[in-house]
């Protein structure tokens, strides 16, 4: 049974009757784990690798080669590939819990969400764990909500146990793609307004994940995974001044200026409309969500960003 409250932003505080404590014992469960050539996917079955047998995890990857390190530990390793929808039943065979990784393309992943979902039906697959977001509500405004939407639907429409991790805002997208340009040129320029958000290490997001695929209890449950504080773009901006010993500025402007700046940078439309709707969702209190997540379930609680900028010192200092 999947919680009635999947899109909500219910997570730890959700009232549902489904919303029982887990049982942290661990079952005799063969976990699928897709998109496994990724970041998040990879640090899940590290994770995992710690609690079950290697002989219970199967990795599925459309570059087999990238994963020979797990192979070599004893992990099953498979071919599969979204875009190819005959590749995926046999992939997922064996397996009773799935970790399905969104996708990036947005339009396009919800046909790949559904491919997989139809495989691991066919595959006998009984409880997908889906990383949905933090932001996931019908009136959200971000252009990345409508695909987890109806990812959300088809999941719920398959009949399996499904648990929906709605990570937070990853910490590493402004530690090392947002602040290290902006600390070059002396400024942050965006939409946000001081609004906040509560970012997550993506290694914490993982060892939920991994939890969650090894132990009992999580069906029909929903988990908003975050970090350990609000901070906005300004405190973001600060602490990278500090950590980086570079001034650097904040400014935000309306939505139309910023937008400008995007297109004068080259930013593509698609892209561009993306990260306006995102400083456009945060301003409206959708990154706001603060659990207890990561610490009720790994058992040690969620690392600041600031441990990720003192990692990432001579990124940010230009060195």
């Amino acid at each position: 049974m999947t919680c009635p409250h999947s899109w909500r932003r219910c997570g730890a505080d959700c009232h549902s009757s489904v919303h029982r404590a887990p049982d942290r014992s661990r079952n005799v469960m063969r976990i699928v784990i897709a998109s496994a050539s990724g970041q998040l996917a990879r640090a899940t079955a590290k994770y995992a690798l710690e609690k079950v047998p290697p002989g219970d995890v199967v990795m599925v990857t459309r570059n087999p080669a990238a994963l020979a390190e797990f192979k070599d530990r004893g992990v099953t390793v498979r071919y599969g590939d979204y875009d190819r929808p005959e590749s995926l039943p046999a992939a997922f065979e064996g397996g009773d819990r799935l970790l399905l990784v969104s996708l990036h393309e947005l339009g396009h992943r919800v046909t790949q969400h559904k491919n997989a979902i139809n495989a691991a039906k066919s595959a006998g697959i009984r409880h997908i764990v889906y990383t949905s977001y933090i932001m996931v509500d019908p009136d959200c405004p971000s252009t990345v909500v409508p695909d987890h939407l109806r990812t959300h639907e088809l999941l719920d429409e398959s009949g399996l146990d499904v648990t929906y991790l709605r990570n937070g805002l990853y910490a590493e997208t402004p530690v090392t793609q947002i602040l290290p340009p902006a600390i070059a040129r002396g400024v942050l320029v965006d939409n946000t307004d001081h609004a906040r958000g509560a970012f997550v290490h993506r290694d914490d997001c993982a060892a939920v994940a991994a939890e969650v695929l090894t132990s009992s209890g999580h069906e029909g449950r929903t988990y908003d995974v975050t970090g350990p504080e609000l901070l906005s773009f300004a405190d973001l901006t600060a602490l990278a001044a500090e950590v980086s010993g570079r001034p650097v500025a904040y400014q935000s402007v309306d939505d139309e200026s910023f937008d400008a700046v995007l297109r004068e940078a080259g930013v593509p439309d698609d892209v561009r409309g993306m990260i306006v709707s995102f400083g456009t969702a945060l301003r409206a209190g959708y990154g706001e969500p603060l659990t207890d997540t990561v610490e009720r379930l790994t058992g040690r609680p969620p690392r600041p960003i600031a441990d990720l900028m003192e990692r990432h010192r001579d990124l940010l200092a230009g060195a």
